[in-house]
């Protein structure tokens, strides 16, 4: 807590401040001043729970700083100290609604009673204010989330009632406007404190351009804001709104603002609702931080046949990088900003270009999905959230396909053969060389030895390498226990196991997990 002490006699102050134990009190901020224009220019600096003013001083006295201080710190406690126990003081006291009035000469154990007091008092309303706002959201978010269905369960006169109860007064044909607000992150994922900030900050750029609101949180993800006014008309001020909100929020995180359509009156809010959640199934076609807003425009902006696909494929026939990105930025094109298509619809698109990609990429024995814990295409494009996103994963998996072309060595088709093999079926722990000679159709001799002169490396040196590069993957994520990854990378034998890796890395598997595990 924080007091500030005003007197114009600094030796009173001293001895205050010097005579009482504050830490135990729990007072961790002193503020003084030597008279009461000063002890308002203090007060509004640094906002003290308790103030501790004398009575009698020079420019301006205790009873009037402390007149002007109320409009400002209405919650905070007054003790007044004089030398003067005159009538007329304790009356300005008594209507200041100050706890405590300490005569002079001050006796310390006066003080510290009188500020104990204080703080009792000062704890009461914050466990007060704490409970009334706990309510208040609980009753906002109910309130939200209970008008944006239809039939309503409540007249409009008992919701009209709800509001009162908010301190809010409407009219029936009260115009309201729904925004969806949704973060690229789980709201229960982010710290109370921090997310009370971004409450507060909400509320006071909607109150900037003088709207009301009441807000909910649907399914943590989903901040829903429910703008209105009794004067001005809610478009009027709605790009501005979005706009700060959108400024702030971009920040600290990945969002899209949708805004729904203007209603009158509570029993349509739903409307407003319903189009604003329409327009944000289309976040997948907008950029992060997009606001989006209802478009004219709702024709289809791309044929789904089979056009694109064959033109894709022709594309990387001829060897074409610039036409195969060139498509590609074409369907983007159409596909951007568009309010017509659900996301998978373009996801499936994406998904014939991906399979052409890696067919083709696979006839040069080139692997482009070879990725940890085998992730296959469909994993890919399901957990783009955006299509930019998915097109910008498109297009490095071209320029992969196209740099591998250019500046790597062609591996023949057996050497591709072999490590497809041994990519499909190194968590056996009796893979031998004969399983893989056997696949290829070679004898195990020549297999060995064509492997050896291409890669420089032996059969059994490349698997054992590969499956601890696997391992190591596994190992940053503690999901996985070791003894299981053991197991998953063709060991057996988990002694065996920790031996190899060590030989390899030079860490054991714990200690390589402690150091890079995330």
């Amino acid at each position: 807590m924080k007091i500030l002490i005003i007197d114009d006699e600094k030796l009173t102050r001293e001895g205050i401040i010097s005579n009482i134990d504050w830490k135990r009190l729990g007072i961790q901020e002193i503020q003084e001043a030597d008279d009461g224009i000063n002890g308002v220019k203090q007060a509004k600096l640094h906002k003290p729970d308790i103030i501790l003013s004398d009575v009698r001083m020079p420019r301006m006295n205790g009873i009037d700083m402390c007149r002007e201080l109320l409009h400002i710190l209405p919650n905070s406690s007054i003790i007044f100290m004089s030398g003067y126990s005159d009538k007329e003081y304790l009356k300005a006291a008594i209507s200041l609604k100050a706890i405590s009035y300490v005569e002079k000469p001050i006796e310390a154990s006066e003080i510290e009673a009188a500020i104990i007091n204080a703080i009792h008092l000062q704890k009461i309303h914050a466990k007060n204010q704490a409970t009334f706002h706990t309510h208040n959201e609980f009753m906002q978010n109910k309130l939200s989330l209970e008008i944006i269905y239809t039939p309503l369960k409540k007249s409009v006169t008992e919701y009209l009632v709800q509001f009162q109860e908010l301190g809010i007064t409407l009219k029936t044909n009260t115009e309201f406007t729904t925004l969806i607000i949704t973060l690229k992150k789980a709201i229960s994922s982010i710290a109370e404190h921090v997310l009370n900030e971004l409450y507060l900050t909400i509320g006071d750029i909607i109150k900037k351009y003088r709207m009301n609101y009441i807000f909910g949180i649907k399914n943590d993800e989903y901040i829903i804001l429910h703008l209105f006014s009794n004067g001005t008309t809610v478009d009027y001020n709605l790009n501005g709104i979005c706009s700060s909100l959108s400024t702030y929020l971009g920040k600290e995180y990945y969002h899209y603002i949708s805004i729904g359509k203007t209603v009158h009156g509570i029993q349509n809010v739903y409307q407003s609702y319903n189009t604003a959640v329409v327009l944000m199934q289309c976040s997948f076609f907008y950029d992060y931080n997009s606001i989006i807003t209802s478009s004219e425009n709702t024709s289809v902006p791309i044929n789904f046949d089979n056009n694109y696909a064959l033109k894709f494929e022709e594309a990387l026939k001829f060897n074409d990088q610039e036409k195969v990105c060139g498509i590609v930025f074409g369907i983007y094109n159409s596909l951007k900003n568009n309010q017509s298509l659900l996301p998978n619809n373009s996801k499936d698109l994406y998904y014939k270009l991906f399979i052409l990609l890696q067919n083709f990429a696979a006839s040069h024995h080139i692997s482009l999905f070879n990725e940890e814990y085998n992730s296959t295409i469909l994993d890919n494009v399901s957990k783009c959230d955006s299509l930019t996103e998915l097109n910008q994963l498109l297009l490095d998996k071209i320029e992969c396909f196209y740099s591998a072309l250019q500046t790597e060595k062609k591996e023949n088709a057996t050497i591709f053969a072999i490590k497809e093999f041994i990519s499909k079926n190194y968590s056996n722990d009796n893979l031998s060389v004969k399983d893989i000679s056997e696949d290829v159709f070679l004898s195990s001799t020549y297999v060995c030895t064509i492997f050896k002169n291409e890669t420089g490396k032996t059969l059994n040196q490349y698997l054992t390498e590969y499956r601890i590069e696997k391992a190591k993957n596994m190992l940053k994520d503690f999901r996985y226990k070791i003894t299981d990854i053991s197991a998953k990378v063709g060991y057996s034998d988990g002694n065996y196991f920790g031996k190899a890796f060590k030989k390899l890395v030079g860490l054991s598997p714990s200690e390589y997990r402690e150091r890079f595990g995330k």
